[in-house]
């Protein structure tokens, strides 16, 4: 499993921003071979975080020139400055499983 963090700073009108990565980015990334999850997080008063996760190493690095891409076209009033990228294969991981009732 392969994770990509996108940090963007400054941005500006983020109500607006966050209703295009909805409406128009959501799509684009979850056709990429390998797609498992995506998180845009407002971690800030003009900060915005993103989490990508993907099962392998090359759908990863697909979703970092498709969200550069993406942004530069449509996010730039948005986005002034370029993010800053971590990216790298996960070592641990869990998630919540639910329990299903014995009835």
């Amino acid at each position: 499993m392969y994770v990509t963090i996108r940090r963007y700073e400054e941005v500006q009108f983020p109500e607006e921003a966050a209703a295009k990565v909805q409406s128009e980015f959501l799509p684009i990334i979850s056709k990429i071979p390998g797609f498992q999850e995506y998180y845009a997080i407002k971690t800030g008063d003009a900060v915005v975080t993103s989490v990508s996760v993907f099962k392998d190493k090359p759908g990863a690095d697909e979703s970092v020139r498709a969200a550069m891409q993406w942004v530069e076209k449509n996010l730039s009033k948005h986005l002034p400055n370029p993010p800053q990228v971590t990216r790298g294969e996960a070592f641990a991981h869990t998630a919540s499983v639910k329990k299903q009732s014995a009835t």
